[in-house]
């Protein structure tokens, strides 16, 4: 897909799915780090007593099953401030994402304070988050906030493991009404049921990106494979903005304070999520 469609589509559609972004290395690069947090949970456990085997030899998409198979309700659905590893850097500040997101936001970019690894375990309820819009997360200063989400997968996503669906042109609608749900925010049904019918699945592979608004209804459904579903979501923010959060991000480009930018993977893995 060229820039201009992409660009096209995010604004029209409020969403953009792009093939093939990813570099071999860039992918290994991210598994290698996600298999460091997993080895890093494994030895705790069997420190404190809750595992025998570390299942070291167990394929990447199935040895957190493994380890936490004997109790379920502590298995993490999310890694945030542990994701300062060289390997993220090349996703996150990876230039064609930047190049994009220049297009949409402009040349202050940071990436904004919630970037996250969540790794989608078969019927786990924690991890089947119902419609909602990012913005909703934020309170009604939401709309004000120029952003790029961007989610990838580091398996195939299907409707079988919980891949995502989008409402496209939802993001037209401003921000909604939402309530608080179980662990999440829902979208209220009257903003919701009018719309509904139109949902599509977001079913794609390692490498491919999909970038929306922070105002697109969108949901994930629950896992009813035999694996984990594991995956990666960010965004990039128009650095001159606030974060209207207690933390600030960390800038990957800028023209007006090019020094204060994140330098390289090395600089990355020195900083902390704030």
């Amino acid at each position: 897909m060229t820039m201009k469609k992409i660009i096209e589509s995010f604004h029209n559609q409020g969403f953009a799915i792009v093939h093939d972004v990813f570099e071999d290395s860039c992918l290994e690069d991210l598994k290698r780090d996600c298999e460091i947090l997993v080895n890093q949970l494994a030895r705790r456990r069997l420190e404190e007593g809750k595992l025998t085997d570390l299942f070291a030899d167990s394929p990447f998409d199935t040895r957190l099953i493994h380890l936490f198979e004997n109790s379920p309700d502590e298995v993490p659905t999310i890694f945030r401030p542990e994701l300062h590893l060289e390997g993220f850097y090349t996703l996150f500040a990876h230039s064609r994402l930047l190049e994009i997101a220049n297009q949409i936001l402009g040349p202050e970019i940071r990436i904004y304070p919630n970037y996250s690894v969540r790794p989608k375990l078969p019927k786990n309820k924690r991890t089947e988050v119902p419609w909602h819009q990012d913005a909703g997360y934020t309170s009604g200063n939401s709309d004000i906030l120029r952003m790029m989400n961007v989610w990838t997968p580091l398996v195939p996503v299907n409707r079988r493991n919980g891949c995502m669906e989008f409402v496209p042109e939802s993001h037209r609608n401003g921000v909604v009404q939402h309530n608080k749900d179980q662990y999440y925010l829902r979208i209220q049904n009257d903003a919701l049921s009018p719309l509904i019918k139109r949902a599509i699945p977001i079913e794609i592979n390692p490498k491919d990106v999909v970038i929306f608004s922070n105002l697109l209804f969108h949901r994930g459904l629950p896992n009813k494979s035999n694996h984990v579903r594991w995956s990666i979501d960010f965004r990039y923010q128009d650095a001159t903005q606030p974060t209207l959060r207690s933390t600030v991000g960390h800038l990957l480009r800028s023209k007006i304070s090019p020094e204060k930018a994140v330098r390289d993977a090395t600089h990355w893995a020195s900083l902390s999520f704030q």
